[in-house]
């Protein structure tokens, strides 16, 4: 029950420490997801042994495998797909789905808000320009492809979802003692 307790603040910390650097800079660094995974690696070793360690890597795989193919279809960063793989590794292979579940309706949530907010204070025009891709949302130069401006730091929606997920894990895990 205190390892339940321990998992949730240190999960918590990573997912605010990745959303704030998220949105500050856009970007997720490996110095924050790389050590993230292996602590989360170390800590399901010594709380779980050798079942621990395989269900974080199980999660690993899972988190990596549900934003791997967006990336190559340039639909993400490479640092949304390493947040999810750490993500995974805390979580685990079943607790990560409805963590990523959560997080992408925040994400669909916050982007609707973004454009409509735009809409009312930049006009119609500017905001397809800047969300829609017409014109403004996508830069490129000769002989690169092109470069999608980021919009919505998805960390952010991922926080979200994963505290959410953290919630329900400690109330049920009060319920059941």
């Amino acid at each position: 029950m205190i390892s339940t307790y321990v998992l949730a603040a240190l999960v918590a910390s990573f997912t605010l420490a990745a959303a704030v650097i998220d949105y500050r800079t856009k970007k997720i660094p490996n110095w924050l997801t790389v050590p993230s995974a292996i602590a989360a690696l170390l800590f399901h070793l010594v709380s779980g042994g050798g079942t621990g360690l395989l269900w974080a890597l199980a999660g690993f795989a899972v988190g990596f495998a549900l934003l791997i193919l967006p990336w190559i279809l340039g639909g993400g960063g490479m640092g949304d797909v390493k947040l999810l793989a750490a993500l995974g590794t805390w979580l685990g292979p079943l607790m990560i789905l409805p963590a990523f579940g959560l997080g992408a309706v925040c994400a669909l949530i916050m982007g609707v808000m973004l454009m409509v907010a735009s809409t009312f204070t930049s006009g119609i025009s500017t905001t397809q320009r800047r969300f829609l891709n017409k014109g403004g949302a996508a830069t490129a130069t000769a002989g690169s492809p092109r470069k999608y401006k980021r919009v919505l730091p998805f960390a952010v929606p991922v926080a979200i979802g994963t505290w959410l997920v953290l919630a329900w894990m400690l109330i049920s895990n009060s319920v059941q003692h």
